[in-house]
């Protein structure tokens, strides 16, 4: 190959690449092209300095398409330096950034957990912070009548600083940050506040928006006192049957009075931080759940009734909670920390390249939420991001719990942490997640599993077993569960009403105590109960299949564990067959108020056993020693479930409970005696006034659920 020198390095350019992997070791890439031309010793430059070392060999490996050799540094690299690897004929290219960011190493010497990241606005001043190791220079950028850049300072732990003293009150910014040889602009990922759609941070004084009123939060002894209902805040006003002037807003929300007399205890909101997939600007024009992270800290603008005011849609989410508090309702959040929208746009790449992602082995980023990345939470300037956005949203926003979405890409120090974090705001802050057992570089004995639930004291997980059992599987849609009539579940469902505590036979996990078990039978993923009943029992009418859903639903409300109900459950929602509406229409999505009014007869039924939970503890007991010593399961005929609750005086004026769960398409007949009992539901009522009295036999009604209690006696 004869070719000028100048001619030999615009040639090797786009084939001869350098990493730094760690502190003392360099990647050499070599194209098999390229590989004529290169040749040993090698050396590194300090581009500043001019200053000269040579790297020694370690291994050089024969790639498919080149060579791969190990260089070995002899000294220290700073990472604010520029540095080029050259071969014995000068061919030189630059050295970039490499897995160095990812190791022990990097994190053990950068971590700063003390320092107050983001933006900290005072009248006369405003303080930038952001945390940027490898960069060689940052500088933030104010857009007010033109464009401002102030330079930052770094300390050792890599956080970069200004002050700005002057009154910064809505001013929009960025942060520009040179490093890896090329400069980007970015948005504050420790930002509170955003222009529409996220195209800029604002800086906003949180002293002049809505207070939160403390006095208003609901109060819970226990984790198992929750009744948690989830929530769109778009799907839940959107339609027209809605009767409020705000529609798919969260003022929208905060107009309607249904959830108060329903008798939940928590709403779940959908996410409701700065999303991706819906244009902020014409909100209308597409639908998304929320799941694409953009801004973690930042409320989503396409509900507030104007997202190009900063300060909008903070008001607007703070006046929401606000009048869920006054109706006496906690408001959970829904936390996607798992990955972000965009990896390779995302501030969290643009402040330090590579660090707050898992990769494999191969250097590839690892999708094991499904959404192109997974979030390194095990890294210590991750876990501290988690937990102060976590802090942020409970000490600004007064939230009473999280959701966190794929909870088990976590690793379980970090959710410890949160947990020790939400304890020192307050006990009673409920926290619970998907502990499913998702592939990713993280070891499996690290991740926030159910399977690992023993390692996450107070953090409970969706009870995936509860689900399948009760409606049937996932992933078999013509499988039966056994509300939907398979009786070979028996076992398996008395099991999953007892809390799931303990093992069962061919599962290799479960709850120590009932409080870490979230039962459920439908959210916002997969099929409603409703549209997976009319493909896998398709046989059966409208009239059975209702019956059945109401079967479910009180399953979910009697079982032992955290009840979850799915909003419009209790009047049959549908969403029209789709199972996965995550980006569908608003004609799918949406709530049609003019079910809850058709079906009020059978959502009066769901209230009724909401109150018969909330008035006797029993329903709730946080132990698998107390659930152990007053429940008794027994089957009828392999047909019917009773539920037994036995001297339990003490948590409530009934001193026995019995509840019967008739799976059969006629009625049964139970007799023994039942002398001091009266009946409190039945196929047409429930709730705490007495139906009927007993004496020595008790009917069931077909499909039905049926409560008899005994109060205590009075001396």
């Amino acid at each position: 190959m004869i070719v000028s020198k100048k001619g030999v390095v615009q040639h090797m350019k786009k084939n001869y690449h350098a990493y730094l992997d760690t502190y003392d070791m360099i990647s050499l890439l070599v194209s098999e092209e390229a590989s004529e031309c290169v040749r040993e010793p090698f050396f590194l430059v300090d581009k500043t300095t001019g200053e000269k070392v040579e790297l020694v060999v370690k291994k050089v490996s024969q790639l498919i398409d080149g060579v791969k050799y190990r260089l070995m540094i002899r000294g220290f690299i700073t990472f604010s330096y520029s540095f080029d690897v050259v071969d014995s004929h000068e061919l030189e290219t630059l050295l970039l950034l490499g897995k160095v960011t990812r190791t022990e190493r990097f994190d053990e010497q950068f971590y700063d957990l003390s320092v107050k990241l983001g933006m900290s606005y005072e009248k006369e001043q405003t303080i930038f912070r952001v945390w940027s190791p490898t960069a060689k220079r940052v500088a933030v950028v104010l857009y007010q009548d033109r464009r401002h850049e102030y330079e930052m300072k770094s300390n050792l732990s890599g956080v970069w600083e200004v002050t700005i003293s002057a009154d910064l009150d809505r001013v929009r910014y960025r942060y520009v940050i040179a490093q890896n040889y090329e400069v980007r602009e970015v948005i504050d990922p420790y930002g509170i506040a955003s222009s529409e759609n996220g195209t800029y941070s604002a800086v906003v004084d949180m002293a002049k928006t809505v207070s939160i009123i403390p006095e208003l939060r609901p109060k819970l002894k226990q984790a198992t006192d929750a009744i948690i209902y989830e929530v769109s805040v778009r799907d839940f006003t959107i339609h027209q049957t809605a009767k409020v002037n705000h529609r798919g807003k969260y003022l929208g929300l905060a107009e309607l009075d249904y959830l108060k007399g329903l008798g939940v205890t928590h709403i779940q909101l959908l996410p409701i931080f700065d999303f991706e997939g819906v244009d902020e600007l014409d909100p209308e024009a597409s639908y998304n759940w929320g799941y694409n992270p953009s801004q973690y800290n930042v409320p989503e603008g396409s509900y507030a009734t104007d997202p190009t005011d900063p300060y909008r849609r903070i008001n607007e989410l703070k006046t929401l909670i606000n009048a869920l508090h006054e109706q006496g309702l906690g408001v959970i959040m829904d936390v996607v920390y798992n990955h972000v929208y965009e990896r390779k746009t995302h501030p969290f790449d643009g402040i330090v390249p590579t660090y707050y992602f898992r990769y494999d082995g191969n250097g590839v980023a690892t999708n094991g939420s499904g959404c192109g990345n997974d979030v390194a939470s095990e890294r210590r300037m991750v876990r501290k991001f988690i937990v102060d956005s976590v802090k942020f949203w409970l000490e600004e926003y007064g939230l009473d719990g999280f959701r966190f979405d794929l909870m088990g890409l976590h690793d379980i120090e970090t959710m410890n942490e949160v947990r020790k974090a939400c304890d020192m705001i307050s006990p009673e802050i409920l926290l619970y997640g998907e502990g499913w057992n998702i592939p990713t570089e993280l070891p499996e004995e690290r991740r926030a599993t159910l399977y690992n639930a023993h390692l996450l004291p107070r953090i409970s997980h969706f009870n995936d077993s509860f689900r399948d059992v009760i409606k049937g599987s996932t992933f078999d849609h013509w499988e039966r569960g056994f509300a939907l009539g398979n009786m070979d579940l028996m076992d398996k469902a008395m099991h999953v009403l007892a809390g799931s505590s303990g093992r069962t036979v061919g599962e290799s996990f479960k709850f120590f105590d009932p409080v870490q078990s979230i039962n459920y039978v439908e959210c916002h993923d997969n099929h409603t109960f409703w549209d997976r009943a009319k493909i896998s029992n398709a046989d059966e009418s409208d009239e059975v299949l209702r019956k059945r859903q109401l079967i479910a639903t009180a399953m979910v409300i009697f079982a032992q564990g955290i009840p979850f109900l799915h909003g419009g459950q209790e009047f049959f929602r549908t969403k029209n067959g789709v199972e996965n509406s995550y980006q569908d229409s608003d004609e799918i999505n949406a709530i049609d108020w003019d079910y809850a009014k058709f079906y009020e007869s059978e959502t009066d039924l769901v209230r009724g056993y909401l109150k018969i939970r909330k008035a006797h503890g029993a329903f709730r007991f946080r132990t698998s020693m107390l659930v152990k010593k007053h429940l008794e399961l027994t089957n009828h005929d392999g047909t019917v479930i009773e539920y037994a609750l036995k001297d339990v005086g003490a948590y409530g004026a009934y001193n026995d409970i019995h509840v019967f769960f008739n799976m059969k398409l006629d009625a049964v007949t139970i007799s023994r005696d039942f002398k001091g009992f009266h009946v409190i539901a039945d196929e047409n009522k429930s709730g705490l006034t007495p139906l009927m009295d007993l004496t020595d036999e008790l009917i069931l009604a077909p499909l039905s659920t049926t409560i008899i209690v005994k109060e205590k006696a009075h001396y």
